[in-house]
């Protein structure tokens, strides 16, 4: 038995309330059972009991406590906290105990141990032990979904209206911790969400770091000179230190190898690219050491080594992420107020067009060109995919609108109409719900980022932590 299920049992009332009496054996009524506390202080607020036989019945109303057993009020230490000076019942599952509040008065006590149906019990242990990903999933599985399930749906409907909010509020939650520390600067903490998100979610840490430490009010000072916010990108990145110098030299070498039975240059060509590597190299080298002097920006470097690059297609690597932010924030000194007034999810695709610093056109690291066509020339790196556009308008964009609305107080409508807009988003997450798709008699279809949004945090704050109680799907099943 665990606190959890009970605090389930009794917000619900699913216990036999025949012949309810408290340890000292007078006759109790539930009025109200309370409202859910999940701050500090006694479990649930405002219940309303009668206590005693009618002759001397007594109106309570307070605060109720739930524990497994009885000695918790005393582990707990509930006996000496002012917050549980108005609890007007303990209830415990088992073991119970004489109890007092802190100014010695005594608490009626309510044992729950032979009032609850074992079988509810078994089902929510059912629920917690087995091994699907997703602890309810055996009860809607392609092998066991008909035709009665249309409840269930229902319910996971209803969940995800819910999760939606949750998760709208959550990432909002982040951006306003933001907006505080950068005192309340909305234009630097639109520039932090969107480079946290241009790490797509493997280099997340590392991008907010560095655009921490490389403020955007620096960068814009250097609009539309791209050698130097390069240097100013790689550089506090942590990728101009000069040990990576000799690496670039084993790189390009080790790259030419590789792909020698393709390339079409002679030696002395060879050297000649080497060389301009280096070039690009030290250049930015040199252009860093000048501006991190000015801005003060020694020693902020971020550690290489947070960087990731395993199991990431080339396309991938933070260090052409880097050269897309830059190919994207060189040109526009407002970002913050871009979000703000764009109303058609359009201009949001036209905002995130980049054009990608020559360099990186064809390279994915320092000194790694990329494969050589038949033609000769090295293959392109893209900008911003489609894909990657609708993925930083899902976690950047849509949240710093929802936030700021939060923070004015005023409500933002496009939002929700942009993610029902937005095609759903594929991954392992939103494939675990999919035979929910095949229920019976229901229209129930995953087709929009709203949805998957949805689900996304459904999984992640219900189903993968195993919170059932707290999930109107789980308590429809605990139900049945």
């Amino acid at each position: 038995m665990n606190e959890q299920f009970l605090h389930y049992i009794w917000k619900f009332q699913y216990f036999d309330k025949n012949n309810l009496l408290t340890e000292e054996g007078e006759e109790l009524q539930i009025i109200s059972a309370g409202i859910h506390n999940h701050d500090a202080g006694a479990d649930f607020e405002d219940a309303v009991l009668k206590i005693g036989s009618k002759q001397k019945q007594t109106k309570w109303q307070g605060t109720i406590e739930i524990d497994t057993y009885g000695f918790n009020w005393e582990s707990h230490h509930h006996a000496t906290n002012e917050a549980y000076e108005n609890v007007v019942l303990h209830v415990v599952w088992k073991n119970p105990k004489e109890v007092f509040r802190k100014n010695g008065s005594k608490v009626p006590v309510l044992v729950l141990e032979n009032r609850i149906d074992e079988r509810l019990w078994l089902k929510y242990q059912e629920f917690l032990r087995n091994e699907h990903k997703i602890p309810c999933q055996g009860y809607w599985n392609e092998d066991t979904i008909s035709n009665n399930n249309i409840e269930l749906v229902a319910s996971f409907e209803k969940m995800m209206s819910r999760t939606l909010d949750e998760r709208l509020i959550r990432k909002s939650q982040h951006i306003l911790s933001l907006l505080e520390r950068n005192g309340y600067d909305w234009e630097e903490t639109s520039y932090q969400v969107l480079l946290e998100h241009f790490g797509f979610k493997k280099n997340n840490a590392p991008f907010l770091q560095l655009a921490k430490e490389l403020p955007f009010k620096i960068i814009k000072k250097h609009a539309n000179q791209i050698s130097q916010i390069e240097a100013l990108f790689y550089g506090m990145a942590g990728f101009l230190l000069e040990e990576n110098k000799d690496k670039i030299k084993l790189s390009f070498e080790n790259s030419f190898d590789c792909q020698s039975e393709n390339l079409n240059l002679e030696q002395d060509l060879l050297q000649n690219q080497l060389d301009k590597e280096l070039h690009y190299f030290e250049g930015l080298q040199k252009e860093f050491r000048f501006l991190s002097h000015k801005y003060s920006l020694q020693d902020k470097e971020v550690n290489l080594a947070q960087w990731k690059f395993l199991r990431l297609r080339p396309s991938n690597f933070p260090t052409v992420r880097i050269a897309q932010v830059i190919g994207l924030v060189s040109q526009q000194n407002h970002l913050f107020s871009i979000i703000l007034n764009a109303k058609t999810l359009k201009e949001f695709y036209e905002f995130f067009k980049t054009e990608l610093p020559t360099y990186w056109k064809t390279h994915y690291n320092f000194g790694k060109l990329n494969k050589q066509e038949e033609d000769g020339t090295f293959k392109e790196n893209s900008t911003l995919g489609k894909d990657a556009q609708q993925n930083l308008i899902i976690n950047v964009v849509i949240p710093i609108r929802v936030a700021h609305s939060l923070y004015r107080q005023k409500e933002d409508v496009l939002p929700k109409i942009w993610l029902n807009e937005l095609k759903t988003e594929k991954n392992s997450v939103i494939s675990l719900y999919k035979p929910l798709e095949k229920i019976n008699n229901s229209a129930f279809k995953i087709k929009t980022a709203a949805q998957s949004q949805s689900l996304l945090e459904l999984y992640s704050q219900y189903c993968n932590p195993k919170k059932c109680l707290s999930c109107e799907i789980g308590k429809e099943l605990l139900k049945k």
